[in-house]
């Protein structure tokens, strides 16, 4: 099957386009599921953070010439030994100064898709400072379980921090380069011994 278009007339009698499919027989119909066809892409990377309190961890940047639309984070990670520390996502205007910023490679969900102008980066072996924050999106406790086969306990340390709970809803939104998202650790003291951070951030972009 194919995604093909079907030309309708919207109340201005202007001919616009709706997305449909085509089944085997070259017969439209009607697009209804989880699947799209907006530009769609991935970044993930598995990183050591420096452990200093205050610190950004993960910065998404917006476009120039696209509208950015942040569908799925997660992070994930493990530590020396099990524990459990405060993170924060935030809208930045300005973005902070002093990391070694490393740029994943984006990945596209449909290798038709044209390429990213969004930027994702991490920070590694400098700290990053947080930067002006607009305001805060979300906090929560990640947990991270030990390196090595954990003796007496284990969970997923994989959190998806949007959107909570797997329910879906408005994209988180950037608007320009001077936009930005930000993962941090807000936690009162350093990370963690031996803290290895993963993560995964999905968008489209388009241009409304």
């Amino acid at each position: 099957m194919a995604f093909t278009p079907i030309v309708a007339r919207d109340g201005n009698n202007a001919s616009q386009s709706m997305a449909a499919l085509q089944d085997l027989a070259g017969v439209n119909y009607s697009q209804v599921g989880m699947d799209s066809t907006q530009q769609t892409f991935r970044a993930s990377a598995s990183f050591t953070p420096l452990a200093t309190a205050a610190l950004a961890l993960v910065t998404i940047q917006g476009s120039a010439s696209k509208t950015v639309r942040i569908k799925r984070l997660l992070m994930g990670g493990v530590s020396t030994a099990l524990a459990d520390t405060l993170f924060r996502l935030t809208r930045l205007s300005v973005i902070g100064t002093g990391g070694t910023a490393v740029a994943p490679t984006i990945a596209k969900n449909d290798t038709s898709t044209g390429t990213a102008t969004a930027v994702v980066q991490h920070y590694t072996t400098a700290a990053q400072s947080t930067g002006t924050v607009v305001s805060a999106l979300s906090h929560w406790r990640q947990f991270t379980a030990t390196a090595t086969t954990p003796a007496t306990a284990y969970t997923n340390p994989t959190y998806q921090i949007f959107p909570e709970c797997g329910v879906g809803g408005q994209s988180l939104v950037l608007r320009g380069v001077a936009d930005f998202l930000q993962i941090e650790n807000f936690n009162a003291g350093n990370l963690p011994a031996g803290t290895v951070l993963e993560y995964v951030v999905e968008w489209v972009e388009d241009a409304s």
